[in-house]
């Protein structure tokens, strides 16, 4: 379902101030999900074991500049187990991976232009560290590449991106910046609860009969127009949420009217889910939102505020802010960049969540 993903964001606009611009963050960020954005950290020499060739075919291109196969793989490895994963999972990290290094190379381009990049010659100093590290156990800086599946193209590229990054979250991840987030965003992270019903709407499988098929696009898209239709209805008065409960949704609070009582941000909901509901004021309605379980509307029957202040959600905070930086930063850069996919891994088709398969032929 991961292609259908809609998730409803809020907040005013976090006022972050650039060392060379004077607009501000936006106040909503993009609903694509992607593999989580790390914090900094240094490469360090864990693994060797023998591996197949690196695969330099380039799978995008920003302004120019390729990423490679290999560093989709090498992202997409750090998120797999063992064991085996079905193709469509693959594919899909492999296009999430693709588009959070073409998102790197985004912000790269910003950071490059304002002076906060990392200089070569730093990276220069990080590589040599790693040779060091790598002497006392007589592994080469090619074999362990190798058993990383890069190239020192790719390294460069990594320890780039982690001192550039680094640097520009030490400026703006400061006590001022996390304070005045907290206060745009005080709901989500003062232990806030809101207490919320919701309809929900299960995909079905092409000619499947009893619910219990695995759903396709199809059966998403319809779920997705139904509760649009719903939705509208509520809104205009024809039909109450809670006699749409009670016809329609599939979840086991229907009969309650779809109450399902006091929820956290954070818990015990999906994210989605959450995300969306914290975003609503008393009475308001969401538009559809989609989880694992299907596809939701949500209203919002109370709000209970929260008493902790920025300091006792620190660690939430700083994730939240990354995230939200990461995500502006690529987008404003977006723009004007020229991004090309060679069609050598998956991707996502511009501006949507729809996964395009790879069509060019794997590396020999």
């Amino acid at each position: 379902m991961h292609w259908v993903c809609h998730v409803v964001l809020s907040g005013a606009a976090f006022l972050a101030h650039e060392p060379t611009q004077s607009t501000s963050p936006p106040a909503k960020k993009p609903t694509r999900s992607a593999i989580a954005v790390p914090k900094p950290s240094e490469p360090s020499p864990a693994s060797t074991k023998a591996s197949a060739p690196v695969d330099k075919r380039p799978a995008a291109m920003v302004d120019g500049v390729a990423i490679s196969v290999a560093e989709v793989n090498q992202e997409v490895a750090k998120v797999l187990s063992e064991d085996a994963v079905a193709p469509d999972v693959t594919a899909l990290l492999q296009a999430q991976a693709l588009a959070q290094l073409i998102d790197r190379r985004l912000i790269l381009r910003n950071l490059s232009r304002t002076k906060v990049a990392a200089d070569p010659r730093e990276v220069d100093v990080m590589v040599q560290r790693l040779v060091k590290q790598l002497e006392p156990r007589k592994i080469p800086l090619e074999e362990y590449l190798r058993g990383q599946g890069i190239d020192e193209s790719g390294l460069r590229h990594q320890i780039t991106w982690r001192l550039s990054w680094g640097r520009y979250l030490e400026r703006y991840l400061s006590d001022e910046n996390l304070a005045r987030y907290f206060e745009q965003h005080r709901r989500e992270f003062d232990g806030s609860r809101v207490r919320v019903a919701h309809i929900l709407l299960k995909p079905r499988a092409a000619g499947d009969v009893d619910g219990k098929g695995e759903a396709d696009k199809a059966g998403w898209t319809e779920a997705l127009d139904k509760a649009k239709q719903l939705r509208e209805k509520i809104v205009a008065g024809e039909l109450t949420f809670e006699a749409a409960a009670k016809q329609h949704s599939a979840a086991p609070t229907a009969a309650q009217g779809g109450d399902i009582g006091l929820i956290g941000r954070r818990e015990p909901m999906p994210e989605s889910f959450s995300k969306a509901a914290f975003a609503l004021e008393k009475d308001q309605i969401s538009p559809p939102v989609a989880s694992a379980f299907g596809v939701h509307l949500i209203r919002c029957l109370e709000i209970q505020p929260g008493q902790g202040q920025w300091s006792d959600s620190r660690d939430e905070l700083e994730k939240a802010m990354t995230q939200y930086l990461f995500r502006w930063l690529a987008d404003k850069e977006r723009t004007s960049a020229k991004v090309e996919f060679t069609g050598a891994t998956p991707h996502f088709r511009p501006g949507t969540e729809e996964v395009a398969p790879a069509t060019a032929s794997p590396a020999p």
